[in-house]
């Protein structure tokens, strides 16, 4: 009878270990399937707030673009400089027929035309600066009271969790490897035509200025700039839009904002694209980070160059 009770006892205390070990594997188990969900919501949670970061660095990076090209600056900067540039070319050329045929008459006004035209040439490249300086300033300007109007504080707050609005934190001025400038050749001084060709300025098949090229001419004139930046062509009188572009294909000029604060780089040709970075803080408990945020975008392509009768036609290559 003893023995029956002592038994049944020893059955009892091990029925009572085993509930008690499989109650431990329930909680153990459903701890760590707990925290695998906390760390997988708050995974999720960053990659959501990462792409509404992304999201919003896209959209400052195309509003910028679309400034650096306004009322086709770039188009119309370009085909005055080639213009400019043709201008001396055919002047030196007079000047030089003219002492030619030593008839005195002729000299003088040749001899002053190319004199105006040599000049006119440092005028545009006076302006031309100038409007570097202006798309410098305006992005800057832009940049700056974005960050001012931005939110600050957290945008996401979780218990053991929280992010900040992102802030822009640098731009890059540059141009899209690859891109042309606006500009054709129209074929009107064969001289040049095979001087330019000679020295690669042209892309053979669409008759087009490479981009981003100091045209220079030959001596005497050789010390005269004649840049051209890159910019889409129109195509049937059709312009590329304002764009993002994959960051790979970007080609930096010039850093123009740095940590949020404005630099004095410049660069050297118009800028037709723009890649600019926002930081995005993130903290964890004690951990903290920051998550880095970019975006690429190109300005939209060149207006038709205008004809004889000053109407903007497609170029007749394209």
């Amino acid at each position: 009878m003893q023995a029956s009770t002592v038994n049944k006892k020893r059955f009892a205390a091990r029925g009572i270990r085993r509930r008690g070990s499989m109650l431990s594997m329930v909680a153990l188990v459903g701890g760590i399937v707990l925290f695998t969900c906390v760390v997988g919501f708050a995974g999720y949670m960053l990659l959501a707030q990462q792409k509404r970061g992304q999201s919003d660095t896209d959209e400052v990076a195309i509003n910028a673009a679309k400034m650096l090209n306004g009322d086709d600056r770039i188009g119309q900067m370009n085909n005055v400089v080639e213009r400019c540039r043709e201008l001396v070319y055919v002047s030196r050329v007079n000047k030089d027929l003219a002492e030619g045929l030593n008839t005195p008459l002729y000299q003088p006004l040749a001899r002053q035309l190319l004199e105006e035209s040599r000049a006119n040439a440092a005028l545009v490249e006076a302006e031309r600066l100038n409007q570097i300086n202006i798309t410098t300033k305006t992005i800057q300007s832009y940049i700056q009271q974005h960050n001012v109007n931005t939110k600050t504080g957290s945008r996401l707050t979780l218990p053991w969790f929280q992010t900040n609005y992102p802030e822009v934190s640098d731009v890059y001025f540059g141009s899209i490897k690859g891109v042309q400038s606006n500009v054709e050749n129209l074929q009107v001084i064969p001289t040049l035509r095979d001087y330019d060709l000679s020295q690669n300025y042209i892309q053979g098949g669409s008759n087009l200025y490479v981009g981003n090229i100091n045209a220079k001419l030959p001596p005497p004139d050789s010390d005269l700039n004649f840049y051209l930046s890159s910019l889409p062509a129109d195509v049937a009188n059709s312009i590329a839009p304002v764009r993002l572009a994959n960051p790979d294909v970007f080609d930096l000029g010039a850093v123009v904002i740095r940590g949020q604060k404005p630099t004095m780089e410049r660069t050297v040709h118009l800028p037709g694209a723009i890649q600019l970075v926002q930081g995005m803080n993130v903290s964890g408990g004690e951990n903290k980070a920051s998550v880095r945020l970019s975006s690429t975008a190109t300005a939209d392509g060149g207006m038709p160059a205008p004809n004889a009768n000053g109407v903007q036609s497609p170029n007749s290559s394209n």
